[in-house]
């Protein structure tokens, strides 16, 4: 699935094929790295106080239409990850 993730949130569909959406919590550009990455958690209607929240690294298709997430696959990027997050909570 295609789609640009700057919004404020996005949808995706889960192995059964379920509608599942996803709340953007912010979009980090370093500057010092051409990666970017999306901070997110879902969206299930209830409050909860222990939300799960993910990340993945944003990565622009060839033909320049759209986005697609992917994994994060260092622990350096992980540590940028954290570091913004608790940034976040701690407003």
């Amino acid at each position: 699935m295609t789609q640009d993730f700057n919004g404020n949130f996005f949808t995706e569909l889960d192995e059964d094929g379920n509608e599942v959406i996803y709340t953007i919590l912010t979009r980090i550009e370093p500057d010092d790295s051409d990666s970017t990455y999306l901070v997110f958690y879902e969206e299930n209607g209830e409050v909860e106080e222990d939300i799960q929240i993910e990340a993945a690294e944003v990565i622009a298709n060839e033909d320049g239409n759209g986005e697609q997430l992917y994994e994060i696959e260092t622990e350096e990027e992980w540590a940028l990850i954290e570091e913004v997050v608790n940034t976040i909570m701690s407003l």
